[in-house]
């Protein structure tokens, strides 16, 4: 045996006994540990240097620290303030307090973020309603407009917002724009150039860097807009051409955007003030951040935030707590079904339950592995009697769960690990019956536009293809 030998297979041991020490040190879960130990030793040395990058959890070390404090600190002395002085912490259906009252109370302290009421909630449906909706708001502002994406790419819908920022700033305007590292890696050094020199305020979520790799694997998902603190935008919406044109591959982008007025907006302003004060170091929070806004509807709109930096999760507790509380049906649209194990079992259950459990999954998907792996929770979940549809006109994107016509979810989150533990996301969860029946007409035409997957048709796939569905699934915990 010479050196290089001895020396490889020395490095190999190494590498396998430190990434073994970090994934005990981290709590990780046995069927995570174990599926990084087969890569480590099935792939000398480049597992573990995969690892390093994809898999190693800084959800507690120090890189979300100081957000993570100032989250707890700033938000809970305005939740003080809301609940005490402005609005009293109940909900005025006695039907939807019955059935979602903890739910309310357990997102207040675990999120810091309490239920808003007096809303006015408008469902956009596709990227030409929601961008029409976001500029004719912006072109309205007179203090300032926050905006944060995952994805902003150069294009006709960036050409758009650079010339509405120009024309705001001019006004006095103040604009802040946050955009993600990775997701938004097309992003034009020359755009950015260009938003400084008009003094929009720019901050990158992690950019991308040889050197820090691994902070790749955390990424902010959230989209917002906030428009004088008044008006709030999220949902599945990216700021992306194919959200109006179309994707050459995958066909029309079929998404949802909600948009709210009202006093539910504090708080969304108040999640992007913290993702604000991690990345730039500034501190938007002052005497004047809570602002007392006029009843605007009759909707009481609870903002629910998650990420990398929380103790909690938020929107996987969200998101189990309605479907182990669906009484007769729960609906779900969502493009990456890929539930970790405590989902998978209540979706099963609440359809052995009787509960009609209906699933709609795009047929296109933008991603193999992600097709694959979605398509290996089928048979499960069928021979339980969830329904599932694959949409087929287009790519569906949207990411919406309702039930019993009282409670509906819209916003970011996917129904899979990373939008639970690694990604940054916000979802708008709605405790009204008259936007659930209206989203729930729209998750019809999404059913509509679908063909159903049968079980016994299902069971009959091919050798090979649940072999792929197998590799997928197996490989899948590693992200």
């Amino acid at each position: 045996m010479n050196f290089w030998t001895t020396a490889f297979i020395l490095l190999h041991v190494i590498v396998n006994v430190t990434a073994f020490y970090f994934l005990l040190k981290e709590g990780s879960k046995p069927y995570r540990i174990w599926a990084w130990m087969m890569t480590i030793l099935a792939i000398p040395a480049v597992g573990g240097i995969l690892f390093f990058i994809f898999g190693l959890n800084r959800k507690k070390n120090k890189l979300f620290n100081r957000k993570s404090v100032i989250d707890e600190q700033q938000i809970a002395s305005f939740l003080k303030e809301y609940t005490t002085e402005i609005q009293p912490f109940k909900i005025s259906d006695t039907q939807i307090e019955e059935r979602y009252g903890k739910l309310v109370n357990y997102l207040t302290n675990a999120n810091k973020i309490p239920v808003a009421y007096k809303n006015k909630v408008a469902l956009l449906y596709d990227g030409k309603a929601t961008f029409n909706a976001i500029f004719e708001a912006c072109k309205k502002a007179e203090q300032s407009i926050f905006i944060q994406y995952y994805i902003f790419e150069n294009g006709m819908l960036a050409d758009d917002f650079m010339e509405l920022f120009t024309a705001k700033r001019k006004q006095g305007v103040t604009i802040k724009f946050i955009y993600d590292g990775l997701g938004s890696w097309s992003l034009t050094s020359s755009y950015l150039k260009k938003l400084k020199k008009i003094d929009v305020d720019v901050a990158c979520f992690l950019p991308v860097r040889l050197a820090a790799l691994a902070k790749t694997n955390y990424r902010n998902h959230r989209k917002i807009v906030v428009v004088d603190g008044k008006i709030g935008f999220t949902g599945g919406i990216n700021v992306a051409d194919k959200y109006i044109t179309g994707d050459d591959n995958l066909g029309p982008w079929a998404d949802i955007q909600v948009q709210v007025e009202g006093m539910a907006v504090n708080f969304l302003k108040f999640i992007f003030y913290n993702d604000w004060y991690f990345l730039s170091g500034e501190n938007l929070f002052d005497e004047n951040a809570l602002k007392r806004l006029p009843i605007a509807g009759n909707t009481p709109v609870q903002f629910v935030s998650s990420g990398p930096d929380s103790n909690h999760a938020t929107i996987l507790n969200e998101y189990l707590y309605l479907i182990n509380n669906a009484r007769k049906y729960l609906y779900i649209a969502n493009p990456y079904l890929v539930p970790p194990q405590a989902l998978l079992e209540a979706l099963k259950s609440s359809a052995m339950s009787g509960v009609d459990v209906r699933i709609v999954v795009p047929k296109k998907s933008d991603s193999m592995m992600v097709k694959w792996v979605v398509q290996s929770h089928f048979e499960t979940l069928l021979a339980s009697g969830v329904k599932i549809y694959r949409y087929e006109p287009g790519f569906l994107h949207s990411k919406i769960i309702l039930s019993d016509d009282l409670v509906c979810s819209v916003g970011t989150a996917n129904l899979d690990i990373r939008s639970f533990e690694q990604n940054f996301e916000v979802n708008a969860l709605i405790y009204d019956a008259e936007v659930t029946l209206e989203l729930k007409k729209k998750f019809l035409q999404y059913q509509n536009n679908s063909s159903q997957v049968k079980l016994i048709s299902f069971s009959k796939r091919s050798k090979i293809t649940r072999m792929k569905e197998n590799l997928a699934r197996l490989l899948s915990p590693l992200t």
